[in-house]
């Protein structure tokens, strides 16, 4: 046989068992077909492999010195095609790969970490790679295959995208305990007139939710600092009489900070996690991503 697509695998099942019986009555019952049905398949196998492949001795068949090397082979390809078409079996302590996380300095510490600290519990050698993905395009870094996963806000996410809901965000006041006004009450119009600071997602911007908020209300901020880097912000918080409205989960994992409820509505957001459809199907990124929608609970 020269040509891989003439090659019946039902033939390699029944050559594998005439091996086994050396008999063509014995096979065929095995097969659940006829005699003449089983004779046909031998010669079809001898056409095939150009070999007799069985000679007749005193008590049935012997394979020829060919048909022992073919089924050495063939038996080792049934093997595999079995095995491929076997669900794979995931265990996690033994999975090795590289997961690659798309995500702000806000959702590293907040979801990254933990996750990180759970998957070295669960499975040691999966190795994780945060990346940044402030000012770029989500849907162009997985098509670019850049990344794995994404955490980031509903914004950020389109239908079209494979996605799950991981937690609502809200927004808190915070400020250094030793600001004037952290056990003070706040109203909007006070609210408006203190010096805030603020992350920017995409760099240098100067408003954001917060404003939105006060403009429908015929109030503005003044925004005396803006970061892109959200990991900053303690320290400034904690030198200075600056204020800034964060995300509360973020918030509430600062030192020597006091939070409060802003005095005015400020809408929050949907954190996300989304992914490619070349992980859609694949059992350790699904597993994966049980894990870290379970950090999020």
């Amino acid at each position: 046989m020269t040509d891989i697509r003439k090659l019946d695998l039902n033939l390699l099942k029944a050559f594998v068992i005439l091996l086994d019986e050396c008999n063509v009555s014995r096979a065929a019952q095995r097969l659940s077909i006829t005699q003449p049905a089983m004779s046909g398949i031998l010669n079809r196998l001898r056409e095939s492999f150009h070999d007799p492949l069985f000679v007749r001795v005193q008590h049935g068949m012997q394979p020829t010195d060919r048909a022992v090397q073919l089924g050495q082979i063939a038996r080792q390809v049934l093997q595999d095609i079995t095995s491929m078409l076997q669900p794979p079996v995931l265990e996690p302590e033994n999975l090795a790969m590289t997961l690659r996380i798309g995500a702000t300095d806000y959702v590293q510490k907040i979801v990254a970490l933990p996750l990180i600290l759970r998957l070295r519990r669960l499975a040691p050698h999966v190795q994780i790679a945060l990346l940044p993905v402030q000012g770029q395009n989500i849907k162009t870094l997985f098509e670019q295959n850049k990344i794995d996963l994404a955490l980031v806000s509903h914004f950020h996410v389109t239908p079209d995208m494979h996605q799950q809901k991981l937690y609502d965000e809200h927004y808190v006041c915070a400020m250094s305990r030793e600001h004037p006004l952290a056990n003070a009450p706040l109203t909007a119009e006070r609210f408006s007139q203190l010096p805030f600071a603020m992350f920017s997602y995409n760099g240098g911007e100067f408003s954001g939710a917060t404003d939105l908020a006060l403009q429908a209300l015929g109030l503005n901020r003044k925004v005396m600092v803006s970061l892109n880097n959200i990991v900053l912000l303690p320290e400034l918080l904690q030198g200075s009489d600056l204020v800034a409205v964060l995300p509360a989960h973020f918030a509430q994992t600062l030192p020597n900070v006091h939070l409060q409820a802003p005095p005015i509505d400020i809408a929050g957001f949907t954190m996300m996690m989304t992914w490619h459809e070349r992980t859609q199907h694949d059992v350790a990124h699904q597993w994966l991503r049980q894990i870290v929608a379970e950090v999020c609970q």
